[in-house]
């Protein structure tokens, strides 16, 4: 069988010109690729809020880290009836705390890790039991969800300095 590239000789000259429209498209390459990317810090991608899936039987919502996130989660704090802050002893906020929901049976309902310092969860009206694990210990705080009116708030302040 023959070669369907023999129809077409390669000469020397060919392989010049190959060679010459290689060499910009190297440095084309190589010019991108030594080029500075913008820098994404950790803040920006950590200032996004959290919302939990649609389909979740337990909507929430998590973040509040730097102006614009905490100010977007204030304008949707009044679609949750839970409305919980973390913070440290000088009222510093805290971020990335595990969280659990247990209903009135102890049955957990619901857990998750709150993104930033404000965590707003609607919960059907009940009593629950909102649990979160600040410096390695859990903390627990007994509440009784409403279905209109103010909603519930509660913080939880971490025991550590």
């Amino acid at each position: 069988m023959s070669n369907p590239l023999s129809a077409f000789p390669s000469t020397s000259h060919q392989q010049t010109d190959r060679r010459a429209l290689a060499r910009p498209l190297l440095a084309v390459v190589i010019a991108l690729l030594c080029a500075p990317l913008p820098a994404v810090g950790i803040d920006e991608n950590a200032k996004a809020n959290v919302i939990s899936d649609p389909q979740a039987g337990v909507p929430w919502m998590s973040g509040g880290i730097g102006d614009e996130a905490r100010d977007e989660m204030r304008k949707a704090a009044t679609a949750y009836n839970v409305q919980i802050i973390f913070s440290n002893r000088q009222g510093s906020y805290l971020a990335d705390i595990p969280f659990t929901v247990s209903g009135r049976n102890g049955k957990e309902i619901l857990a998750g890790v709150s993104e930033g310092p404000l965590l707003y969860i609607k919960l059907p009206p009940a009593a629950y039991r909102i649990s979160a694990q600040i410096d390695g210990a859990w903390q627990h705080r007994q509440i009784q969800a409403g279905a209109t009116g103010r909603p519930v708030k509660t913080m939880f302040v971490s025991r550590g300095e």
